[in-house]
This record gives C-alpha cells, sequence and structure tokens, in this order.
C-alpha cells in the first residue's frame, strides 16, 4: 500500500510539472498575412508569443491568441480561408521598412501596404523605353513600377519604342542591336573572345557561305552582324554539293 501510495504521489507531481511547464510556453500562432477577410493566412510558427512574433517588423505578419490543436488549424486555412481573431503587428506605416522601390501607404480600409514607389528623380530619358520583354513602356519609371510589380529581371533595352529593326536603335554599352527570330529588336553583349578550336568536328558552315570555327564564332558573328546568320551544315563549307554528305531516314 505505501509503495502504491508513493507511486500516485510522484505521478502527481510530473503532472503538476507538466503544467507549470505547459503555462510557461509562449502560446499562440504566428502567421506570415492578414487576408482581405480580416483572418490570419500562411502559418509561419505555432506555440509562439506576440512579442517574439511580432519582432521582425515585417509588415504583414500576424499573431492569433487561440492554443488550438493542429487539426483546427489545418481546418481553419483549408475551409474558412484563415484563422479568425487575427492581430496584425503593425497597425500603421511607423518604423515599416518596404525595402529598396516600396513604400508604406495606408489602405482605403486603413491598413498599411508597401506599394511600389521607384525612385524616378534621377531618371532624365522622359521619352517611352524598351523593355526586355519586347513591350513599349510609357517612360522608365513605368517600367520600374512593373518591375517591382513581380518581374524582377525586367530591365531596359533602349529608349524609345520596341522596333520591328535595328534601325535608329541605339543599345547602352557595348552591347549590339539584333534582330531574333521574331523579328524584334533587341540590346545583347556580343562574345569577345570564344575558346580555341580543339576538334575539326566543331567547323560549322553558315548559310552565308563562311567556315566559323565554332558555334561561338558564328554566334558572335551574328551578333555583331545583328541579324540571323544560321548552319547551312555542319563542316567546312563546301563548294560542290556532291560532296556533301546525305542521310536518309
Amino acid at each position: 500500500f505505501v509503495l502504491v501510495k508513493a507511486a500516485f504521489g510522484i505521478a502527481d507531481s510530473w503532472h503538476r510539472a507538466l503544467e507549470e511547464l505547459e503555462s510557461r510556453l509562449p502560446s499562440g500562432n504566428c502567421w506570415l498575412q492578414q487576408g482581405k477577410n480580416g483572418r490570419c493566412q500562411v502559418l509561419y510558427m505555432p506555440g509562439m508569443s506576440r512579442e517574439e512574433c511580432c519582432r521582425s517588423g515585417r509588415l504583414g505578419t500576424s499573431w492569433t491568441e487561440e492554443d488550438v490543436p493542429n487539426s483546427t488549424l489545418f481546418r481553419w486555412m483549408i475551409f474558412s480561408g484563415g484563422a479568425p481573431n487575427c492581430i496584425p503587428c503593425k497597425e500603421t506605416c511607423d518604423n515599416v521598412d518596404c525595402g529598396p522601390g516600396k513604400k508604406c501607404k495606408m489602405n482605403r480600409r486603413s491598413k498599411p501596404r508597401c506599394v511600389c514607389a521607384p525612385d524616378c528623380s534621377n531618371i532624365t530619358w522622359k521619352g517611352p523605353v524598351c523593355g526586355s520583354d519586347g513591350k513599349t513602356y510609357r517612360d522608365e519609371c513605368a517600367l520600374l513600377k512593373s518591375k517591382c510589380k513581380g518581374h524582377p529581371d525586367l530591365e531596359v533595352q533602349y529608349q524609345g519604342k520596341c522596333k520591328k529593326t535595328c534601325h535608329d536603335v541605339m543599345c547602352p554599352g557595348s552591347s549590339t542591336c539584333v534582330v531574333d527570330q521574331t523579328n524584334n529588336a533587341y540590346c545583347v553583349t556580343c562574345n569577345r573572345i570564344c575558346p580555341e578550336v580543339t576538334s575539326p568536328d566543331q567547323y560549322l558552315c553558315g548559310n552565308d557561305g563562311i567556315v566559323y570555327a565554332s558555334a561561338c564564332h558564328l554566334r558572335r558573328a551574328t551578333c555583331l552582324l545583328g541579324r540571323s546568320i544560321g548552319v547551312a551544315y555542319e563542316g567546312k563549307c563546301i563548294s560542290e554539293c556532291q560532296h556533301l554528305p546525305v542521310s536518309f531516314k
């Protein structure tokens, strides 16, 4: 009987210790954004205090106080559009760093939001520009806004509207104008040096009847010429057709 009583006493002590430990653990859930429906969306970390969740200062980070099972979190995210009672970490634009090319503004629902606002004060050319996506933009500032809105690789190709020929296209720096297979003019940087030829198998005969030491040399010539040359066949150019290898399929 004494042993049984002692065992129950130990179990009770362990239970109280676990309850005390659980009470010390941070409660609540951290989320990466608050949706337009007001609910917290995109779970970042469960079991996190509000102080820890909001420490990063990231705009959009939100927090919910309720400690709920994972099954409830799953049900909220999949079927309810997010967690209810969502508390955003940031209520104003104070001390919000949106990063380069963006700034914080209060939207119509009085919520802080990072919006694209590139610094266009140093842009001297005020006319249209041709983007690397082949589209004409009203000006460089409009292109920078489009770049900010999900097109990080977008760059200015050249000043003026996008063209179908290289006529009057002024490419910046050492780049050269080339008309691609879709008949659009682009500015590209030509390879200055091609690696040495190590095998006669690398020779190519261009459609212009000129022998090129390798594919690199052909691309470089195409780039400098400004229009496609194309490959007639592999190997050195042969003046008489009867000497060309013929394959039957």
